[in-house]
C-alpha cells in the first residue's frame, strides 16, 4: 500500500510546507547534480568541457590544469518552483549550500594542481499531499495523505591534475560518498474518533567512486574533453518508524541494503578565442540497473544531457576591471519513466561574473526551465534556480627564478 501511495502522491500536489517543490526527486537518488557553482550554472555547463582560470570543476578534474591560482570556492543555490497538476497550481521553494571547494595550483607551468572539497551530488525536496474522501453509511470522512522528503547524496573528493604535454592534460580524484534521505508519510482524518499515523523512513548512505578526466588540444583554440566516473556500491542503513499518537508509542524496524550507483561518461568540445569560450557537452548515465526508491509504474532508464554554453571570463588589470558573463541552454532526458511516459527537462541560463579586488570573484547565475508534462497522473514543473558563488584566490606557489 505504501508503494502504491508513492505513485499516487505525484498526481495532486497541494501546499504543505514552504520547503519542497521538486516532486520528481522522490524517485531514485533525487535530482542529479553533475556540477556545482555559478560559473557552470550560468553557462548551463556540466563542467566537462568549459575551462576556467578560477572555477573548480567536479566532473572533469583535468580542467584544474587551467586554474592559475590557489582558489577557495563556496556558494548557495536557491530554487523556486511552480507545480501544475490535476488539482491546481502551487508554488514552493527550497535552498541548499553548494559546499566548499579548494584547489592548490602547485605549478602553473606544468599544470600541477591538487584539490579537495565536499559538495552535493543529488538533492531531494518533496512536499506533496493527496486528499482523502471516504463515504461511510452515516457520514463522509475527509482528510489527506501527505509526503515530505528531504536529503540527498553528498561527495568529498581528493584529487590531482597535471599537464604532461602542452596540449594534453589529465586528472583524477577519489570520491567518498555519503548522504541522508528522509521521507515521512502521514495519514490524517478530520474525525474525532480517528488518530493520525505516521511512517518515517530514514536512510544513511556511504560509498566510494573514482573520477578521471582528460583534455586534448586539437588545434589552436580547440579542446576536446572526456570525463568518466566509476560505478559506486552504496551501503545503506535504513530505519522504519511507525508512530501512532493514540497509543503514545511507535514501532521501529531496521535493515541494511546495498545498491549500485551507475557510472557516468561525459564528452565535450570547446573553442577559445581571447577571453571567450564556446562549448558543447554531453553526459550519459545508465540507471536501468538502479534498485533504490522506485515505485509502482516507475521504471529507471538511461539519462542523457546536452548543453551549449558561451562564457566570457572576467579580467582585472591595473586600475581597470572588466566583468564577465555566461549564457547557455541545456536539455536532458530524466532517468525515470512514469506510467510509460519519459520525462525531460529544458533550461535557459544567464549569469555575470564580477571581480572583487584582484583575485576574488562573485558569480551570479539564473536558470529557468520546465520539467515533466501535464498528463494524467503527472505534474508539470516550472523552475527558477539562482546560484551565488564567491571564490577567493592567491598566488601561494610562485615559480623559482632561473639563471
Amino acid at each position: 500500500m505504501r508503494y502504491c501511495l508513492l505513485t499516487l502522491l505525484t498526481i495532486a500536489p497541494v501546499p504543505l510546507w514552504a520547503q519542497g517543490g521538486s516532486n520528481y526527486s522522490l524517485f531514485g537518488i533525487g535530482d542529479f547534480r553533475p556540477s556545482v557553482g555559478a560559473v557552470y550554472d550560468a553557462a548551463s555547463s556540466y563542467g566537462i568541457a568549459l575551462p576556467s582560470e578560477y572555477a573548480i570543476s567536479i566532473a572533469n578534474p583535468a580542467l584544474w590544469t587551467f586554474v592559475r591560482s590557489t582558489r577557495l570556492q563556496g556558494g548557495y543555490r536557491f530554487h523556486q518552483q511552480q507545480i501544475r497538476g490535476e488539482m491546481g497550481t502551487v508554488a514552493q521553494n527550497n535552498g541548499k549550500v553548494e559546499g566548499l571547494l579548494l584547489l592548490f595550483a602547485l605549478d602553473t607551468a606544468q599544470g600541477w594542481a591538487l584539490s579537495w572539497g565536499f559538495y552535493p551530488l543529488s538533492s531531494v525536496n518533496v512536499a506533496v499531499a493527496v486528499p482523502i474522501r471516504l463515504q461511510l453509511p452515516e457520514e463522509q470522512l475527509q482528510g489527506s495523505y501527505r509526503l515530505l522528503g528531504s536529503g540527498g547524496i553528498s561527495a568529498s573528493h581528493l584529487g590531482f591534475a597535471f599537464r604532461p604535454l602542452p596540449s594534453f592534460g589529465i586528472g583524477a580524484a577519489v570520491r567518498y560518498l555519503f548522504g541522508l534521505f528522509r521521507r515521512e508519510w502521514s495519514t490524517t482524518l478530520q474525525d474525532q474518533w480517528s488518530a493520525p499515523d505516521t511512517l518515517t523512513v530514514t536512510d544513511w548512505l556511504t560509498g566510494g567512486a573514482v573520477v578521471v578526466g582528460a583534455w586534448y588540444g586539437l588545434a589552436p583554440g580547440w579542446l576536446v574533453t572526456l570525463a568518466l566516473s566509476s560505478p559506486a556500491v552504496i551501503s545503506t542503513q535504513q530505519l522504519w518508524r511507525y508512530s501512532f499518537t493514540h497509543t503514545y508509542g511507535d514501532t521501529t524496524l531496521e535493515r541494511s541494503l546495498r545498491w549500485r550507483l551507475p557510472p557516468t561518461i561525459g564528452a565535450g568540445l570547446a573553442y577559445r578565442w581571447g577571453r571567450t569560450t564556446a562549448a558543447f557537452e554531453g553526459l550519459y548515465a545508465d540507471f536501468r540497473l538502479l534498485d533504490y526508491q522506485s515505485a509502482r509504474g516507475v521504471v529507471f532508464q538511461p539519462l542523457y544531457r546536452l548543453s551549449l554554453s558561451l562564457h566570457r571570463a572576467p579580467h582585472v588589470t591595473a586600475g581597470r576591471t572588466q566583468f564577465g558573463f555566461s549564457t547557455g541552454i541545456s536539455w536532458q532526458r530524466l532517468y525515470y519513466r512514469i506510467a510509460e511516459h519519459s520525462l525531460s527537462e529544458a533550461a535557459l541560463s544567464l549569469g555575470v561574473h564580477l571581480p572583487v579586488g584582484q583575485t576574488a570573484l562573485l558569480d551570479l547565475a539564473c536558470q529557468t526551465g520546465m520539467r515533466g508534462q501535464r498528463t494524467r497522473g503527472l505534474v508539470h514543473e516550472w523552475f527558477g534556480r539562482f546560484t551565488f558563488t564567491l571564490t577567493l584566490g592567491e598566488q601561494w606557489f610562485l615559480p623559482s627564478r632561473r639563471r
